[in-house]
């Protein structure tokens, strides 16, 4: 479906955006609706507009003002985060807004086209296309591991990691809706979507290393994050096959039920998936040089033989004919 040009019912309109032009309803959340809008230049923007009276108390709406107000300053830091452009609102309006890049569309790409825009997320992706080839989820899972170093370097935590929270703005992955970012640790909370909640709870970097590794568990897999450890019943031994494998072993490792067992960092979990690449590009290219070094090699041969027999034809002509 295309944007609902008509706001939800029994709900107030939403407030006017400064600059803003609201075109249509592109999403809706347990915190707020995120709409498609046009700006004074007549480029397009998403804008998520939370309401205080959207919450069941009125902490947890403090508390999604707080992980915007954090995330907004580095948001246009990293490649991997999405671009938060303007904020507004307050508590005593009842209601803020945030202003941020638009995600491509799922069919066009950057071309929007307005009454049809559909944003392209992760898991739209996987809904379209089932499991994703190995090669794509190591630079998706790559570049969403950077942008969660880069918020753990600033103290700060998603708490959200999911594949419906990964758009993609011209074609690359990058981490969204700030909401629940934080910067307490607290472990044994329990905020973000069930099955993506580390064991222990989220508010440590572990916590969020597994999250990511179950995003990359269903993007290899196909499969739901509650059928975790599962592997798709078809694997074969295609070297695509054989590398869902191999990969699942980076998951294996981000989803420890222990956070001691799982990798130390997101950046340590970066190193692994680029290692991952570089070793399997690597192995690759061995196995292309062995085989082509047993091709030269028996190519060769038969050219020695031949060789050996127009030696010999050569010898037998010359005795025959008297030389």
């Amino acid at each position: 479906m295309g944007p609902n040009l008509t706001f939800p019912a029994g709900e107030d309109p939403p407030p006017p955006i400064p600059e803003h032009e609201l075109l249509g309803l592109i999403g809706t959340g347990s915190s707020g609706h995120v709409w498609l809008a046009k700006n004074a230049l007549g480029a397009f923007r998403a804008v998520k507009i939370v309401r205080e009276n959207s919450f069941n108390y009125g902490g947890a709406f403090d508390r999604e003002w707080q992980g915007v107000l954090k995330f907004e300053p580095i948001s246009r830091s990293h490649d991997g985060l999405v671009d938060i452009l303007q904020v507004g609102g307050s508590k005593e309006a009842g209601y803020f807004y945030y202003v941020m890049e638009l995600a491509d569309d799922i069919i066009s790409g950057q071309v929007v086209i307005q009454g049809r825009y559909l944003p392209r997320t992760l898991s739209r992706d996987i809904e379209r296309r089932g499991r994703l080839p190995i090669g794509e989820c190591v630079r998706t899972g790559a570049a969403i591991a950077s942008a969660l170093s880069f918020l753990h370097r600033h103290d700060l935590l998603h708490c959200d990691v999911k594949p419906s929270n990964i758009i993609f703005v011209n074609g690359f992955p990058k981490l969204a809706d700030a909401g629940l970012v934080s910067e307490v640790f607290k472990p044994g909370a329990r905020v973000g979507t069930e099955g993506f909640i580390a064991p222990e709870g989220s508010g440590t970097p572990e916590a969020d290393v597994y999250s990511l590794g179950k995003v990359l568990y269903e993007i290899s897999t196909g499969k739901d994050r509650n059928e975790y450890p599962e592997l798709p019943p078809d694997l074969g031994e295609t070297a695509e096959d054989r590398d869902v494998v191999q990969f699942n072993k980076i998951v294996l490792r981000s989803c420890r039920a222990n956070p001691r067992q799982r990798f130390r960092s997101a950046e340590d979990l970066l190193t692994a998936l680029v290692s991952f690449q570089f070793c399997q590009h690597q192995l690759r290219k061995a196995k292309a040089w062995r085989y082509s070094a047993r091709l030269l090699a028996w190519c060769g041969l038969v050219v020695a033989l031949v060789a050996s027999v127009l030696m010999v034809w050569r010898v037998v002509w010359l005795l025959t004919h008297g030389k």
